[in-house]
């Protein structure tokens, strides 16, 4: 079986600014990121889609965001079979109560919440866990739950989908979440597939491969390294086709190359430490890449002779100061200092 693996779509996210047309830019780009997977998912002809969670990036998201969601599962679900959990981001307490969530509109094939379900397909045993708040106690029962499921099962393979952090992973990283999966939890599949690490990370653990895709725009990255994920559950082989999403670049320039970075700036994130006369950079340039990328930062580097200037005004003495420019004035400061003493 052949599956198509994609999480951490934060879809609706805003970030950074608006264009000259009120339209988010970081949101934007988050929905040509989204048509960009499912146009690579179309070409690979998988036979199971699998989200793991955080469709939106809020619980209530706005219309857009649900149309654009709506629209993308209609693609998605014209080819494969498809299997849905929510995220940290997803999930409402309001919307739990009223036992209802935008993924169930969306009509996959398979979903889960705000409880664990599962489903069987070519002999192996999917299991879906979504991502719950509650107290440590019944979260621990809801992670012993997953795990006995897994146990008592005969299935040739058994796979984890999920949302949170593995205790491997916490021990590398010491990014912790309370939805923590023990090693021993992780031993009882063949493959458990996690959402929530925005990072593409992968490891094997025994027999268990733990596969994080990564998140649909990684905005913390300084490479591109966003992108669906196909795994083979016969050969457990699998590979990342790469999506060109917006990343960090950072650049040094001076007054000799400045104007030539930002006639040059893409649709990316750009942090810029600039040293030299901000009189040099040329306005009309500075405006163009503004509009063409999704953020720009200048920070300009203070110059030697501004520094000696903060220390020289840092050491003035005001009294001494009124005294050579307003001599007048110097007998009224000089009691006023007097008073300030006692």
């Amino acid at each position: 079986m052949k599956l198509a693996i994609i999480s951490d779509l934060h879809i609706g996210r805003k970030m950074y600014r608006t264009d000259e047309n009120s339209y988010n830019k970081y949101e934007k780009a988050g929905y040509d990121a989204l048509q960009q997977n499912i146009d690579i998912i179309k070409e690979q002809k998988p036979d199971l889609i699998i989200n793991a969670g955080d469709v939106f990036d809020v619980a209530d998201p706005s219309a857009v965001a649900i149309t654009k969601f709506l629209q993308g599962q209609a693609q998605l679900n014209a080819i494969a079979k498809n299997a849905i959990i929510l995220g940290n981001h997803d999930f409402s307490f309001n919307n739990k109560r009223n036992h209802c969530s935008v993924i169930e509109m969306s009509n996959p094939t398979y979903y889960a919440d705000y409880d664990i379900k599962s489903f069987v397909e070519e002999d192996i045993l999917f299991i879906m866990m979504p991502y719950i708040y509650d107290k440590a106690d019944n979260i621990k029962q809801y992670l012993k739950k997953c795990q006995d499921m897994a146990k008592n099962a005969t299935n040739k393979k058994k796979i984890l989908i999920t949302h949170g952090v593995t205790d491997h992973y916490f021990k590398e990283s010491l990014i912790s979440d309370p939805i923590l999966l023990s090693d021993e939890l992780v031993a009882e599949f063949d493959l458990v597939i996690i959402g929530h690490i925005h990072t593409p990370y992968n490891y094997k653990q025994g027999k268990t491969l733990v596969i994080s895709p990564g998140s649909l725009i990684d905005y913390q990255a300084y490479t591109d390294r966003t992108g669906p994920i196909f795994l083979d559950t016969d050969t457990m082989e699998f590979k990342k086709i790469p999506v060109k999403t917006p990343h960090i670049i950072k650049l040094k320039c001076t007054e000799k190359d400045i104007n030539e970075k930002l006639k040059n700036v893409t649709f990316d994130i750009y942090h810029i430490s600039y040293d030299g006369d901000v009189n040099a950079i040329d306005n009309d340039l500075f405006i163009e890449a503004k509009n063409k990328c999704v953020n720009l930062v200048i920070d300009v580097l203070r110059h030697e002779e501004e520094e000696q200037k903060k220390v020289k005004l840092s050491t003035l003495n005001i009294y001494d100061w009124v005294k050579e420019h307003y001599p007048n004035y110097a007998e009224v400061f000089n009691n006023a200092k007097e008073v300030l003493i006692e």
